[in-house]
């Protein structure tokens, strides 16, 4: 098996870090292609006709590394037609720093590149983690239970390939992967956005309403009972 890995935080984020550990500990080959930079919000965007730049970085977690200067979707790309990738049979996406959940899950990056990668006949694992600390700080929150966590996980999902094609998995820090509830994407929107005119940006911010919950769906497990949410979903 060859795993394709990549992210929306950028090559050096420490939660690509922990997920190519995770990959290691798998034995299995693999190759992380992920954005230059920060690439948040990009869903399953991309430009044909375009250039973006790439090149070799520093293995990241002992596993090659390529940089380019796209969106997580440009990388599935890059990895599966410009010949410098061994062929893939799984795609992994993340760690995120931050949970992506609810109804507006399609603006995620971190998701697009599996969506990305599916399109193209590829499963596909896409990996968040629960908020640790400010925001724009990840580098400073407590990233050492998620390489074990994310492990826990594609152990469960890889005995069971025949029930999914891609996944969206968000990482419980009160769980930590041991006891997972399967999911559906909920209805409910788990971040408010606004405009703000005085800084010429969108503004983000949890701001889901339990009225508008399901039991079954992945903001009731991760949010109101602190459980790691699995969201499978199938191919037909």
């Amino acid at each position: 098996m060859h795993l394709l890995i990549t992210n929306d935080d950028g090559y050096r984020a420490p939660g690509l870090r922990a997920l190519a550990e995770s990959a290691r500990a798998l034995g299995v080959d693999a190759t992380v292609v992920a954005p230059s930079a920060p690439m948040s919000g990009a869903g399953q965007s991309r430009r044909s006709g375009v250039a973006a730049d790439w090149a070799w970085a520093e293995p990241v977690a002992g596993i090659p590394t390529i940089q380019v200067n796209s969106t997580p979707a440009a990388c599935v790309v890059f990895a599966l037609t410009s010949g410098l990738v061994a062929p893939v049979d799984l795609c992994l996406s993340g760690v995120n720093a931050g949970e992506n959940l609810g109804g507006a899950l399609n603006v995620s990056g971190t998701y697009g590149a599996v969506r990305e990668a599916a399109a193209r006949g590829v499963p596909g694992i896409a990996f968040s983690r629960e908020f640790g600390g400010p925001w724009a700080e990840p580098e400073g929150w407590d990233w050492t239970w998620v390489p074990d966590a994310t492990s826990r996980i594609l152990a469960t999902l890889l005995a069971a390939r025949t029930g999914w094609f891609t996944a969206n998995v968000n990482l419980s820090s009160t769980d930590r992967g041991a006891d997972p509830a399967f999911t559906r994407i909920s209805r409910a929107l788990y971040y408010t956005d606004t405009y703000d005119l005085a800084r010429g940006i969108i503004r983000s911010s949890i701001g889901y309403r339990l009225e508008d919950l399901a039991p079954d769906d992945d903001i009731t497990a991760f949010a109101e009972h602190q459980r790691t949410s699995i969201t499978l979903v199938r191919r037909d």
